[in-house]
Order: structure tokens, then C-alpha cells, then sequence
């Protein structure tokens, strides 16, 4: 399927371009914020050829395309009318989640150049350790060049990228930019005698903004401001040339005086904060970067650590974060590669050797969505073996001298000094994963999928059905009736793969009408969780029902919600369970409410018709089970 395809079906299965309200993308994934998350077609986005998976992740639809995703995007946005430059985050968005967003749009950009200048320094490496370029010679010297003025030159790349992402004029950014790496200043700087000089009286710090992040952001993000404001109120008729010099007169100054030092501070505190951590106890500190890294990666949480890396390469010379990410993509791939032995079917032995790969070579969204978040042990070592790792890498004191992508192809980089310890942090990521999983996860028949809302271990649901001319070897049957007045939804439209995708088990879902939760079943409550969100009850007979308000509740700690029964409590059908803020809830997740039958044999029959309207404890589904 041609980009071009595959970018009208994401739009018609999303409900078309009206219903965008964003559209960005990051390294794999293509990242969409929608009017109306209830027109999302899940199951069948992540069936399109060319998609590796789909979720809803804070209110936002991630698609996982892989490193081709750009070439996607930009026929989506050719399509669906979409301005990139003028998609800046929404105001309704929280804070943190537009904080990632920006950090995102102002990176992403960059990292081709900047992955492609850390290959040369990997070949400069290569070259240097086989002897065949003299080190004071000008093929080096001009090589190193190419390598090293990505770097050097960073804050006009970031200009750029701020630019789009704070809607300014882009020439004045580069502008700025251009002012604090003028020959004229960085020589200031680099007389070492002069300890200050001054603007019209004003003090101005001499800084090295070589290689530097936060100065430039936040001079740009100042800028945009400044703009806005000069061009509103200037006359049409002067805009074109005085707009831009009043600018200027503004800006460069105030860069200079204020802004680029205070950037300069925030970056010197920011690094001295991780170089403190990772001072007081290296080991501690590698192993508990490396043991979340795939949990921000999860949450996109990972955007908010490459400024870090970029300031401590500027600042000190060099980055101790960087080999911790190594190790959790090197776990990430033992662990996905471990898979391969413990599942039977065909088609996901084939999405693990593909997702493995793509996890060697730095990609690891595939491992993580296509594999490892279906099997929480194998997730469990995945970090585990990445933090075993990352703490071994930084207790050698490791330091990685310029950035490289978190990569086998890096590893010239890596082997730049004490080669030894990077193998054996390697070997330990990778062995200790891969041993780990295949020890924990069973076979795929018997694996233990429960991982998303925490519920006590039990026996995944078949994937089994019966023909409908053979009797199903049933042993048990009950009638599952509505948890909550609302209308019946179908588990493949919930905005969220764990559910869809049936991992945790079959059942159906409800759009919430008013606030409480009753027993869908007569039986013994076996899981209520401290957030208050979710609960699971086992029938006397055996049968296992979860109920979950809404997506992605727990993080509201249990916040609007009241529970009246505790575990262990024995309920009837009917009798209210929970009562939940139905109209707070809304306004920040989605409330829809899947009921899952946890250990279903798929012999289900529904009686009623989904889309249908239904009040609390109407007979909703007859299932089987053994």
C-alpha cells in the first residue's frame, strides 16, 4: 500500500480531516489529536498494511508506523489540509503533555542530522582506531568537520524547529541564532582575558552557545511574542522593513544580556543535577534510568531527556544518559527475541523477528507495542535486563563523548574507550533479558497477558471458536448483565489496544450515562484497586468479570470516585459497587467502561444488539466458560 493509500484509509478511519484538530509525528509514530475520539476505527487502522500498531495514549491517537513514518505524515497533512508549521499545541491540553509536545516538534526535526553527524564520528572512530587517516592530516581534520558542525551549529537547527513550533518568523530566528555564534562574539569568548563587555552600559556574560540547547529555545519562544506584538501594531506600509528591525533591536540585546545567560544557567543546573545524581551513586542511578526508560518511551516522557543529553555534551564534554538508553534498547531486543521460543503461531513469530530487528537497530516501538506490552513478564524483563545494564555501564564510569543513536551500528562510538565494560553491559542487557523471559513467560497458550489493569493472574482466553454444528465442551454458563446505564459498545471500538485487541479477555463495553457502578454478577469481590477505578468479581462457579471506568482513570489516584464494597466483600447481582463523577471524569479521559470475562472459552452470546441503549443490571451477554 502506496503512502498515499494507506494516508486516505488513517483519515477515513478516523473520521475524516474535520475531525483533526492536530497532527504531528515522532521518530515511528504518527501522533493525532482529534475533535471526537468515539469516530476512531482501532481494530481496523491496525490492520492496514504498513501499521504496526495503534493506541490511545492521553487522549491522543498514536499510530506506529516506524522510521518512514515522516514520509506518511507529510501525505497526510498534503490531504487533510493540515499547516504544520501553524499546529502548535492546544491550549486544552495539560501542561505536561504540551511541555512533550513541544519538546518533540523542536527535536524531531533535528535528529536526522543529528543521527547522521553521529555516524560520521562513528566512522571517524573506525577509521581512526584501524589507522588509516593521520590525526593532524586534513582528511581527518575535514572529515572530523563534517562530522562535528551539526553539533557546533546546533542552536541554528533548533531555530528552526522552535520557529515552527512557536508560529515566528523563521529568518529572525536564525538570526538570533547567528548573533551568539557571530565570529566577533565567539571571539570575545574565546580571549579568555575578557570578563565582561558591555551594551549601552549593560553587562552582557560571555558564554560558549556552541553546541547549546536551552538559550536558543527560549530566545525563540521569547521571540515569538516580541514579533506578534511589533508586527500588530506597526503600519502595513512600514511592516515589511520595520517590523524585522525593531525586532531585531529588541531581541539581539535582550538574548544577549538576559536570556541566552539565563538559558546558559537553567542548562549549568540541569547538568549538574544529573552529574550529582549519578556522582552519589552510579549504579543506583544507571539502573533506575535504564529500568523506565520503556515506560517513557510508553508515555512519550522520552522526549523530555534529549535536551538533557544535548546540554551535558555542551556543558561537560560528554553524556552518561545516553549508555543508559543503549542498555535498555539492547534488553528491550533480548527479551523481544526471547518471544520467539514462547509463542506457536506463525504470523507473531514473524512480527517478532521483525520487531527484534527494528530493536537492535534503535527502533523500539515495535518490540514494545507489537510484543512486549502483550506479555507483562517479558515487559518486566525487558527493564529489568536494561536496568542490570545501565547500572553495570555507569558504574564503570562510562561516558559517551557526542551522541549516537541507541543502536548496534553506534557501537564504533561506544568502543572509543574501555570496550570491555561496554561488551559485558551489553551481554548482560541482552542475556539477562532474554534468560529472564524465557524462564517467566509460558508458552503463548498459557500467557499471561493481565498486565494493563493489574488484575490477579489468570488463564488467558482462547482464541478458539466453535463451528456452529459442534457442541462447545462447556462446563459452566452465566448471564453478565449492565454494570451502568448507557449504550453498548462493541470491545473493538474502545480507543485502546490492550482492550480492543481482546488480550485481557472478550466482553463488551458501555458509554457511561450517570455515575454508578452495580455487580454485574452474584459473587466475591477479588480485586478493588486503591484508585478505585476498576474491579473484578469471581462467581461462584468460577467466572471471572472486570469492570474498568474509563481510560487511563488510574491516574486520577481515585479522584471523583467512591467505592462501597472492599476486596474479599461477597455482592449480589445489582447491589451498587462504585460511584464515580461521571461529568469531571469526562472532561479529561474517556469514561467509556469495558466489562471483560476474564476467562471466556469465546462461546458468547449477546442479548442485546450493540449501540443499543440499556439500564443498570439489564441482561447484557450469556457466556461460556470452563
Amino acid at each position: 500500500m502506496s503512502n498515499q493509500e494507506l494516508a486516505a484509509r488513517i483519515i477515513e478511519l478516523i473520521g475524516g480531516n474535520s475531525n483533526i484538530s492536530r497532527a504531528a509525528h515522532c521518530m515511528t509514530r504518527l501522533r493525532l489529536n482529534l475533535h471526537n475520539n468515539d469516530l476512531i476505527q482501532l481494530k481496523e487502522i491496525e490492520s492496514l498494511k504498513g501499521v504496526l500498531g495503534a493506541q490511545m495514549q492521553n487522549q491522543q491517537l498514536q499510530i506506529i508506523i516506524g522510521p518512514q513514518v515522516g514520509s506518511l505524515y507529510n501525505e497526510i497533512a498534503t490531504q487533510a489540509n493540515i499547516n504544520p508549521a501553524a499546529d502548535g499545541p492546544k491550549n486544552n491540553q495539560k501542561l505536561f503533555t504540551r511541555f512533550l509536545d513541544i519538546l518533540s516538534g523542536i527535536f524531531l526535526p533535528v535528529i536526522p542530522a543529528i543521527a547522521g553527524a553521529g555516524m560520521l564520528k562513528a566512522i571517524i572512530a573506525l577509521l581512526k582506531a584501524a589507522n588509516l587517516v593521520q590525526v593532524d592530516g586534513y582528511t581527518f581534520q575535514l572529515f572530523n568537520m563534517m562530522a562535528d558542525c551539526i553539533f557546533y551549529f546546533l542552536p541554528f537547527f533548533l531555530a528552526v524547529s522552535s520557529a515552527k513550533i512557536f508560529k515566528t518568523n523563521a529568518t529572525l530566528a536564525v538570526a538570533l541564532a547567528a548573533a551568539i555564534l557571530h565570529p566577533t562574539f565567539t571571539a570575545f569568548v574565546s580571549a579568555g582575558d575578557v570578563t565582561a563587555i558591555e551594551f549601552f552600559g549593560l553587562p552582557v556574560r560571555l558564554v560558549n552557545y556552541s553546541y547549546s540547547v536551552i538559550p536558543i529555545v527560549l530566545s525563540v519562544w521569547i521571540l515569538s511574542y516580541v514579533y506578534r506584538f511589533v508586527d500588530k501594531h506597526m503600519p502595513n506600509i512600514l511592516k515589511v522593513i520595520f517590523t524585522p528591525t525593531v525586532v531585531l533591536l529588541i531581541m539581539v540585546p535582550l538574548e544577549l544580556i538576559v536570556l541566552g545567560p539565563l538559558g546558559s544557567y537553567a542548562g549549568s543546573a540541569l547538568t549538574s543535577f544529573i552529574t550529582y545524581l549519578f556522582s552519589v551513586n552510579a549504579f543506583i542511578a544507571g539502573f533506575v534510568m535504564s529500568l523506565i526508560r520503556p515506560l517513557t518511551v510508553m508515555t512519550g516522557m522520552h522526549q523530555g531527556f534529549t535536551p538533557v543529553v544535548f546540554q551535558n555534551l555542551a556543558e561537560l564534554g560528554y553524556d552518561m544518559l545516553l549508555p543508559t538508553m543503549m542498555m535498555s534498547t539492547m534488553a528491550q531486543f533480548g527479551a523481544t527475541a526471547a518471544m520467539y521460543f514462547r509463542v506457536r503461531n506463525r504470523e507473531k513469530k514473524s512480527l517478532i523477528v521483525s520487531a527484534s530487528f527494528s530493536a537492535i537497530m534503535g527502533i523500539t516501538e515495535p518490540a514494545l507495542y507489537g510484543v512486549l506490552i502483550s506479555y507483562k513478564k517479558a515487559f518486566f524483563a525487558a527493564c529489568l535486563g536494561g536496568a542490570l545494564g545501565g547500572g553495570y555501564i555507569s558504574m564503570t564510569h562510562f561516558h559517551l563523548l557526542s551522541f549516537a543513536s541507541s543502536s548496534i551500528v553506534s557501537l564504533p562510538l561506544y568502543f572509543q574507550s574501555n570496550v570491555s565494560n561496554v561488551l559485558i553491559a551489553i551481554a548482560i542487557s541482552i542475556v539477562s533479558a532474554f534468560v529472564l523471559t524465557l524462564v517467566l513467560e509460558k508458552t503463548d497458550a498459557a500467557a499471561d497477558n493481565s498486565a494493563s489493569c493489574g488484575f490477579p493472574d489468570t488463564p488467558q482466553a482462547s482464541t478458539d471458536t466453535f463451528p456452529a454444528d459442534t457442541a462447545a465442551p462447556l462446563l459452566h454458563s452465566a448471564v453478565i448483565s449492565a454494570p451502568v446505564s448507557g449504550r453498548i459498545t462493541p470491545l473493538s471500538q474502545v480507543p485502546d489496544n490492550t482492550f480492543a485487541s481482546g488480550i485481557l479477555g472478550d466482553g463488551f463495553a458501555i458509554v457511561p450515562a450517570d455515575g454508578t457502578i452495580h455487580a454485574p454478577v452474584d459473587g466475591t469481590v477479588t480485586a478493588l484497586y486503591s484508585s478505585k477505578h476498576a474491579i473484578g468479581i469471581t462467581s461462584p462457579d468460577g467466572l471471572e468479570v472486570l469492570v474498568h471506568i474509563g481510560l487511563n482513570t488510574v491516574q486520577l489516584e481515585g479522584r471523583y470516585f467512591e467505592a462501597y464494597v472492599k476486596s474479599g466483600d461477597k455482592v449480589k447481582k445489582g447491589q451498587k459497587l462504585i460511584t464515580f463523577d461521571l461529568s469531571s471524569i469526562q472532561k479529561e479521559y474517556n469514561p467509556i467502561t469495558p466489562v471483560l470475562v476474564l476467562n471466556s472459552n469465546k462461546k458468547l452470546d449477546f442479548l442485546k444488539e450493540m449501540n443499543e441503549s440499556v439500564t443498570a443490571n439489564t441482561d447484557v451477554l450469556q457466556v461460556g466458560f470452563e
